[in-house]
């Protein structure tokens, strides 16, 4: 919904500000606002999804919010999302977050300081730092601070941060949920939590269309999407004769769906790539990978509409990634599911968020409403990982049943393919790679990175060289965040 920034410096600070929204404009192209605070400036580049949503700021008295998202809490018609937060501020304190219910990162300031708040799960970003001389300046994306800041951090999910207080953590007050011990009410009850969550993404008619990979999860949301909200177009792209493809087709033809399609050459990717780096602000090669095919994914999607529904977040919560299955039992995948619940935010919700704003495009996922979160967390690992009589593994399985009907054959029994797989960009990637650097030159000396990261291939050499020439201060690395807990 828009890019926040401020800056408390004791030279040219609205002119910083400026240059800081500049690099956030993608994120809101329909308008900013700004203003001048003791000692710096705060501002917002803001998307205008609608009159329901309202401004990206609010202002009572001396204290300003910043907003960046989409909340669902209940309130008055027409009160804007960031006066909500407000309020709740005025109300709470600094702790106002654990009273909002959506993804949303915003910036507090009143008497002087400011505070800057996140989501449970880090859907949405926020990152500050400082300078030698003791500046002081955050914003919604990292490039928004290279050149400005030599310390940099990411405001953790769940967090509070400010200078006076440090890091607050909070515990998130959701929506009383129960589980049913009971397997199919259990599947009517997941059900009935996802199709809240995405009713409440549809309610204010932003949304003009659904990622569709062909995937599960992707297709569940259009399935449910479609039921709410009927004539939403589909979205899908991929190399020629890419597994997705075909899947996608399937699904929209199933749901009756206008459906766009964008094919894409490999060579192409060549082209991309740097612009990847750029965007997602990160060189793991498994997120570059996937941001790439975001990318083109989210500027065929702006196209049409402002807004999209994405099946994000359904395999952390559900148990869909593969490498589940060869854990050795129901703990260590418990486990497991965790780690990639708690690095979400700066691997796979950090590719969603930079892809899809790399063209303005706002987006929204159902799977991380904060009911199904906390309907996910209390499953059991047997409800996710399900051990057939043949003895068969089958992920996400009880979120495969709940859906069964909507669904066709061939996706209801489709098995987990990562984004980048199923849109046939990671074997171009590879050869692309091999080209522009030969497994011979990765010597174990140029496998370390000065911040200790260690590079898993040609490929991932190759875009931290990118990285390192866009973000040159050391400290950016620092922010990278590796989504294979393997490697």
């Amino acid at each position: 919904m828009s890019g926040i920034a401020g800056v408390l410096t004791a030279y040219a600070a609205s002119e910083t500000l400026d240059d800081m929204l500049d690099a956030l404009r993608h994120r809101g192209r329909d308008g900013s606002w700004q203003t001048e605070i003791e000692g710096g400036a705060l501002g917002v580049r803001a998307a205008d999804l609608g009159p329901e949503k309202g401004p990206a700021h609010a202002v009572d008295g001396d204290a300003v919010l910043l907003f960046d998202g989409e909340i669902y809490n209940e309130r008055p018609k027409g009160v804007a999302d960031a006066q909500v937060a407000l309020d709740l501020y005025r109300e709470h304190g600094r702790l106002f977050a654990a009273h909002l219910q959506g993804a949303f990162a915003c910036a507090v300031y009143d008497k002087g300081a400011i505070a800057l708040a996140r989501d449970p799960v880090g859907i949405r970003p926020v990152y500050w730092g400082t300078d030698a001389l003791g500046s002081f300046a955050f914003a919604s994306e990292a490039k928004a601070l290279v050149g400005r800041v030599n310390e940099v951090h990411e405001v953790a999910p769940a967090t509070v941060f400010s200078r006076e207080t440090g890091v607050q953590s909070y515990l998130p007050v959701h929506p009383r949920v129960v589980v049913p011990d009971d397997v199919e009410e259990a599947k009517k009850a997941l059900r009935e939590v996802l199709l809240r969550a995405t009713e409440r993404r549809l309610a204010d008619g932003a949304v003009g269309g659904v990622l569709l990979s062909g995937g599960l999860d992707s297709s569940i949301i259009a399935a449910v999407a479609s039921e709410l909200k009927p004539g939403l177009p589909a979205f899908t792209v991929g190399v020629e004769g890419a597994p997705d493809l075909e899947h996608a087709a399937c699904m929209a033809k199933h749901l009756g769906l206008r459906h766009e399609v964008r094919l894409f050459e490999p060579s192409e990717i060549a082209g991309i790539i740097e612009r990847a780096v750029e965007t997602l602000e990160s060189f793991d090669e498994d997120c570059v990978s996937g941001a790439i095919a975001n990318i083109v994914a989210s500027a065929l999607a702006s196209q049409e509409t402002s807004a999209i529904l994405s099946g994000e977040g359904g395999d952390e919560l559900n148990g869909g990634y593969l490498l589940l299955k060869d854990l050795p039992d129901d703990e260590a995948r418990r486990r497991t599911m965790q780690h990639l619940i708690d690095i979400a935010y700066n691997t796979a919700l950090q590719r969603l968020d930079r892809a899809m704003f790399a063209n303005s495009l706002n987006y929204r996922t159902p799977f991380l409403d904060s009911e199904v979160i906390a309907f996910c967390l209390q499953m059991p690992v047997t409800w996710k990982i399900h051990a057939e009589p043949d003895g068969r593994l089958v992920e996400k399985w009880l979120l495969r049943e709940a859906f069964r009907d909507l669904l066709p054959e061939s996706i209801y029994r489709r098995q987990k393919l990562r984004f980048s797989g199923g849109t046939g960009t990671d074997g171009s990637l590879e050869a692309l790679a091999g080209q522009l650097v030969p497994e011979a030159a990765l010597t174990e000396e140029m496998r370390r990175t000065p911040g200790g990261y260690r590079l898993n291939s040609p490929k991932e050499l190759h875009y931290y060289r990118i990285f390192r020439r866009l973000f040159p201060e050391p400290c950016f690395e620092s922010l990278v965040g590796r989504w294979d807990p393997q490697k």
